[in-house]
């Protein structure tokens, strides 16, 4: 039965979730109407900018899900040296800091980027310009595609393999083969993933900042950030509430996606059975892998490569140290805070589950979620305007920092702990209640040392994209509180192009020795 303990620790978090977002969203409204001005622009630059936001986000789902599926298929047709390498690196770039993406991708498509400089050595012009809708969409389908490859990937390969001997007996063509036996998983995964992969690339904000080229571009996010930079709160507040409107739908068409019971039986199997290829499809298949993989690596690999070469110690100024301090001491904050809150919710809700409620469970986790529906420079405009007297403090601002990019992280957490704590939970529930075995005692053998891997896991997750965050630092950067991600962008928007690459490396190289933590997780299940 549900007791008073068993439900505190999860009330207690979602009620200071509650009171967080709640005080922000109050707080810019009440000063936008103290501020004077109630005129509200809904005009046409609102009405294009709404669109542009929705355009652009149609077309880098479209075109990352469609890269996805072929890459994935042409992962499975052939193998080559390093190919288990390379699916481990794909969904790394997912939670890549967003100006390091942008950095890199300058470093190759620029005009002063590794493409620009083979056109010049060729003698042929360089077609490309990076600036604009083209390069949005760029830097959108490399966070997104490699991720839903790796996934996309893993599902073709959970076809059993006596399916798979059957088929070659029948004579299976490879569109028989796909359309019968790998499109039914593969059709499961693809709406949900491309409801995640529109409404992060409909509420990014450092991308379409760096690459837009100017107001032709500008999305909502972008136009909360200047609105507010501008003080225009009443605006801001508008904006902030269309964006509220347009994600909270997109929330609910995911949980509704995700209640649909589309499950098949699936056997997995360690023992490998390819079909026969015909030789044309392996070409084409390799030519694909090679594509993509160059496509996913070239960016990385150019910005460690040019970090090293343009790197000096005169580059290692006060405000690059400043920087990264200042960026370790806000990522690990808020990986502890989301953490706490993530761990405190589950707690409760695992026991909601185990004791059949799950509409007090689902309401539990959309308060977690709530924070995908607000945009991230509400949250932190709110906050610092309610808390504006101790705005000149630098630990006030790293406090600030640390409680939104801990509220961002925490659906994440949440997804990546949820089912893990439960089974768990349920899996010893019996035996632990009859040993009277609760609280910190029961969190501690039974909870942290049966997950220990998946949350070092998922706090290094969190620590990895508080550390890449811009959005929250790109309202107050330069005050008092500077970071990694604010430093690389004031380089970027000065055209300091060698000392934003070795400030790119730095944070590049910080990301990868956090997530060796995850790749060691992943090879540890294995």
């Amino acid at each position: 039965m549900l007791n008073l303990k068993s439900l505190l620790p999860g009330i207690s978090a979602a009620s200071l979730i509650l009171i967080v977002l709640s005080s922000a969203l109050i707080a810019i409204w009440r000063f936008a109407l103290q501020s004077g001005n109630t005129e509200i622009y809904i005009d046409n630059y609102v009405l294009h900018i709404v669109w542009v936001t929705f355009y652009q986000a149609i077309l880098s789902t479209i075109f990352s899900l469609s890269s996805a599926i072929l890459m994935a298929k042409a992962l499975s047709l052939i193998d080559f040296k390093g190919k288990l390498l390379l699916i481990k690196i794909m969904p790394i770039t997912f939670i890549l800091p967003a100006l390091v993406v942008v950095t890199g991708l300058l470093s190759v498509y620029g005009q002063q980027g590794l493409l620009a400089y083979v056109c010049q050595l060729l003698h042929i012009p360089f077609p490309f310009h990076i600036y604009g809708l083209q390069g949005i969409l760029l830097a959108h389908i490399f966070l997104n595609f490699p991720y839903a490859c790796s996934l996309f990937y893993k599902t073709l390969n959970s076809v059993p393999i006596e399916q798979k001997q059957l088929a070659a007996q029948l004579n299976f063509s490879t569109f028989t083969y796909f359309k019968l036996l790998e499109w039914p998983l593969l059709r499961r995964q693809i709406l949900p993933m491309a409801s995640l992969i529109f409404m992060l690339c409909f509420s990014s904000f450092a991308i379409v900042l760096a690459l837009g080229g100017g107001p032709k571009y500008t999305t909502l996010e972008v136009a909360i950030y200047q609105a507010v930079r501008d003080f225009d709160l009443l605006q801001a507040a508008l904006l902030a509430c269309l964006q509220l409107v347009c994600c909270i739908a997109f929330i609910g068409l995911m949980q509704k996606i995700n209640r649909i019971d589309k499950k098949l039986t699936v056997k997995f199997t360690q023992t490998d059975y390819r079909l026969p290829l015909p030789k044309g499809l392996k070409i084409v298949s390799s030519v694909l892998v090679l594509i993509g993989e160059l496509f996913i690596l070239l960016p990385m690999l150019t910005i460690m490569f040019q970090g090293i070469y343009f790197f000096q110690f005169s580059m290692l100024t006060f405000s690059l140290q400043q920087a990264l301090l200042f960026s370790i001491i806000i990522a690990f904050g808020s990986s502890i805070f989301a953490m706490i809150l993530g761990l405190l919710l589950l707690w409760t809700n695992s026991r909601l589950l185990i004791n059949r409620q799950p509409r007090l469970s689902n309401g539990l986790l959309l308060i977690a979620s709530l924070i995908l529906a607000i945009p991230s420079m509400v949250l932190a405009s709110g906050l610092f305007l309610l808390l504006f007297d101790y705005s000149n403090n630098a630990v006030f601002i790293c406090l600030l920092m640390m409680v939104c990019n801990g509220l961002m992280a925490l659906p994440f957490i949440i997804k990546n702990l949820a089912v893990p704590m439960y089974d768990i939970t349920a899996r010893y529930w019996r035996l632990t209640q009859l040993l009277n075995i609760n609280g910190l005692t029961h969190f501690y053998l039974i909870d942290f040392r049966g997950l220990s891997r998946i949350i070092l896991m998922s706090f290094a997750f969190a620590t990895v994209l508080s550390m890449g965050d811009f959005g929250v630092i790109a309202l107050f950067g330069g005050q008092s509180v500077i970071t990694l991600p604010y430093y690389l962008y004031q380089q970027i928007s000065h055209y300091h192009y060698q000392e934003s690459i070795v400030t790119a490396a730095i944070l590049l190289l910080l990301s990868f020795s956090l997530l060796v933590v995850m790749d060691y997780d992943r090879t540890s299940k294995n």
